[in-house]
């Protein structure tokens, strides 16, 4: 299943009456680019680098953002 699928199969689910919330949501994804921060700061850079060293030496310690 596609990732376009799985979203219209969670939308599906959605009471129409919280549909509202997501039509806007939606809306602004649809419309607005996506801006990727490039201007870190060396310290946002070092923290980047700490957090995915720390993952890649035991990546069994992280909860995935779809698991919460």
């Amino acid at each position: 299943m596609s990732l376009r699928q799985e979203i219209h199969t969670y939308i599906d689910e959605i009471p129409e009456y919280m549909l509202v919330a997501l039509k806007a949501l939606l809306f602004t994804l649809a419309q607005e680019p996506v801006v990727l921060e490039t201007d870190l700061t060396n310290e946002e850079r070092e923290l980047i680098a700490q957090g995915m060293a720390e993952y890649a030496a035991n990546p069994g310690s992280f909860t995935p953002l779809d698991a919460m």
